[in-house]
């Protein structure tokens, strides 16, 4: 009987071994189309949440970037989708129809990650687009303007992001160093003198140290510049970033704060010996028989070659409403321990008004948040941004009011306007992140152009 079931079982396997061979072919194309299916499937469900995501930027009016951002070529694009997994900000760059499309523009910062990703060197990063310019100082591939030896490094050329700064103020500086030449045999106080001690300020300064050439940085407050006046604890960087004398330096934390990079930066002063002319406030300079004279609130330096790194945070973007010149009004937060038990307004979508909102609406503070958004959604804010402040409205930290805007500005309350009513809040504190203007006239006095870009880079 033993015998019979083993060679019944013998003669199954044999046979559905030979089934196997006879079928391995048939199997293989079954397995091999049921994948493909499956990839194809995956795809156009990615495309048409890509198109979603395209028609509600198109419908929002957030379908034009405002800033430096990516500029597909499509007929170099193979659409290998490399572009858009790299971008920190999230969903940006998407594949529609085969093709990598901006979904998110307003969104982009202009980190380049994408641009860099492109094996086939399909996108570059462009300022404006066809339709609409962009006013930015006019400058060369060395970030030197039309005033010879004249540079303008970091924000205040229409970049922003730390690590664009240090890029701009060592090419910046490099290239001012290697035309001393250029002022012939003046007597200056200084080879070079960086005007800002931000990020773009810290590199020149570290290049002309290696250069060994004379230079003075001066900052009108405290070393670190722009980032000095951030908030408590903001997140800053979540990139590493390459300095002369130094090399690359690569945090532990891909999301570094504040404190952590002005502590390395400090660390970086003390090392090098950096020297950094601190309250020292930038007024004016004139270029006078090939050298300029930089006029200061501690009096007048000479130069062979300047760098403008000073940012443009000290010109907030105003509402232009009545009341906004009261000293309950502010355009930063940076230490919001100082705010509590109040009834506080924040202006602002963008990721500095909604990590206003976040610090202040903290359950510790007990603070009555209300945060304006212009749009009927967060059009320039990064997703873990949006995560966190919708999370904290549904616990009831924060109000957010959609579609709004600040009508009048009075000493114990705020007039706002929504999509369909008009409130008047109780208000202690009004904190205003409407973004920064490009301070073109003072620019054009010192001789800088401006020029529009319709989807063009520098240069």
């Amino acid at each position: 009987m033993k015998d019979q079931k083993s060679h019944l079982l013998e003669k199954f396997l044999f046979g559905f071994l030979n089934f196997l061979s006879d079928h391995v072919l048939a199997i293989a194309l079954l397995l091999a189309f049921g994948f493909v299916f499956l990839q194809i499937f995956k795809r156009e469900s990615h495309h048409k949440n890509a198109k979603k995501l395209l028609d509600k930027a198109i419908k929002s009016g957030t379908n034009e970037p405002m800033t430096l951002h990516p500029e597909v070529e499509e007929s170099m694009c193979v659409g290998c989708g490399a572009c858009t997994t790299v971008c920190p900000e999230g969903d940006i760059l998407r594949m529609i129809n085969h093709k990598a499309v901006l979904v998110g523009p307003a969104k982009c910062v202009g980190h380049g990650e994408c641009e860099r990703a492109c094996p086939m060197g399909a996108i570059k990063l462009v300022f404006g687009t066809k339709t609409r310019g962009m006013d930015i100082p006019r400058l060369t591939k060395n970030y030197e303007t039309n005033v010879k030896g004249l540079y303008i490094a970091g924000e205040l050329g229409g970049m922003g992001l730390i690590r664009n700064a240090i890029k701009q103020g060592i090419l910046a500086a490099e290239d001012a160093l290697k035309n001393l030449a250029d002022a012939g045999n003046k007597k200056t106080d200084c080879d070079l003198l960086i005007i800002g001690a931000g990020p773009a300020g810290l590199a020149a300064s570290l290049a002309a140290i290696a250069a060994k050439k004379s230079y003075l940085t001066i900052e009108q407050g405290g070393f670190g510049g722009t980032v000095y006046n951030f908030p408590r604890q903001k997140v800053v960087m979540s990139h590493p970033f390459d300095l002369p004398l130094i090399g690359t330096k690569k945090f532990v934390s891909n999301k570094v704060s504040k404190e952590e990079l002005l502590d390395y930066w400090n660390s970086v002063r003390s090392k090098t010996g950096m020297k950094i002319k601190e309250q020292t406030r930038f007024e004016n300079l004139e270029a006078v028989d090939g050298i300029f004279k930089v006029k200061t609130n501690a009096g007048e330096f000479t130069a062979k070659k300047v760098i403008l790194g000073i940012g443009v945070r000290g010109s907030p973007r105003k509402l232009g409403v009545p009341g906004e010149d009261t000293p309950k009004v502010t355009y930063n937060l940076i230490d919001p321990e100082q705010y509590q038990n109040k009834g506080v307004i924040v202006v602002g979508g963008g990721n500095a008004g909604v990590e206003a909102a976040q610090m202040l609406g903290e359950k510790r503070w007990n603070n009555r948040v209300h945060l304006l958004v212009r749009s009927q959604t967060f059009d320039r804010c990064n997703e873990d941004n949006i995560k966190r402040i919708t999370d904290m409205a549904s616990k009831n930290l924060v109000t957010i009011l959609y579609n709004s805007s600040i009508q009048e500005i009075k000493p114990d309350m705020v007039t706002v306007k929504t999509a369909d009513s008009v409130l008047e809040l109780p208000n202690d504190f009004v904190f205003v992140f409407a973004g920064a203007e490009m301070p073109h006239k003072f620019l054009m006095s010192l001789g800088v152009q401006i020029e529009k870009k319709f989807g063009e880079g520098l240069g």
